[in-house]
């Protein structure tokens, strides 16, 4: 092979890969957009559809948190800090990963379709599929 070839052959390559990463590389993550309806770890395992289906029979097991009001007090009313303006995606799936944590620590965890999931993330799947 000429070494001419050879780097022409590199660079399209190098370009192909590029591009192809660029198409599939996934956009802004929905949980970094809405962290309070989109559980971080649970939505790097489901597809949407699946963490709906969460939500539902979550909702279908707890009749008395079947409403975006109730889920949305259940989910913030847990936060360290009460400071926390929804508006910052960033602090509030934070808290929401510490709350994750908290209770698979205190045992506050439920399985659901087949998913050992803690409460707050079935909160969140709750509150997705109520949207």
């Amino acid at each position: 092979m000429q070494r001419r070839t050879f780097i022409i052959s590199s660079a399209v390559v190098g370009v192909a890969a590029g591009v192809t990463l660029y198409i599939k590389w996934p956009r802004d993550p929905k949980w970094e957009k809405f962290p309070l309806q989109y559980p971080f770890i649970l939505s790097g395992f489901c597809d949407e559809e699946t963490v709906r289906n969460i939500g539902i029979n979550f909702r279908n097991l707890v009749p008395a948190e079947n409403s975006k009001e109730k889920l949305l007090d259940l989910l913030t009313g847990n936060f360290q800090n009460k400071q926390i303006s929804l508006s910052d995606h960033s602090a509030v799936a934070n808290q929401l990963e510490m709350n994750v944590e908290e209770d698979f620590k205190n045992g506050k965890f439920l399985t659901i379709k087949g998913w050992l999931i803690s409460e707050t993330e079935a909160r969140q799947a709750a509150l997705l599929s109520l949207s």
